[in-house]
């Protein structure tokens, strides 16, 4: 087809991920490029991590966020089962708040299943704006969002 080839990979196996990610950088690099074009010199890329650590320094919780247009999206959050309703997740979205804040976001947003965590969020002062019924089959995920204030 015109001389293309098309290739498919999962990454269901760290080998397959690890294959790609030169390839998945082209495509970072040409997005971000285009966002550019449209939007003139803006920040790409700029990530936040927490992490939570115990005596050992091993991992017991964490967030995670992308940083871009004034809005955090919160991607990811866990507490170690053992530690959950301690509010330490509660202390990990506060200071990536605090710090998104620090960064120039007025905005953040996430998403979460309804086995997961809606409740908490939305005592956070999350609001849904979006739900994606049956996804998974049976389920639904809900988008929420916040605009975010100094403290």
């Amino acid at each position: 087809m015109n001389g293309y080839a098309f290739t498919t990979h999962g990454t269901g196996y760290k080998q397959e991920t690890a294959s790609t990610e030169s390839d998945m950088m082209v495509l970072i690099e040409g997005l971000g490029r285009n966002i550019m074009l449209h939007l003139g010199n803006v920040e790409l890329g700029k990530s936040l991590r927490i992490f939570m650590r115990d005596k050992d320094n091993k991992p017991v919780g964490g967030i995670a966020a992308d940083l871009f247009g004034g809005w955090a999206y919160i991607s990811l959050l866990w507490v170690e089962e053992s530690l959950r309703n301690q509010g330490f997740g509660s202390q990990l979205l506060r200071r990536l708040e605090a710090e998104a804040i620090q960064q120039g976001c007025t905005h953040a947003h996430l998403d979460t299943y309804d086995f997961e965590a809606r409740p908490f969020y939305e005592r956070a002062g999350y609001e849904v704006f979006g739900k994606l019924d049956d996804y998974p089959p049976g389920h639904c995920k809900y988008f929420l969002q916040k605009a975010l204030m100094e403290a």
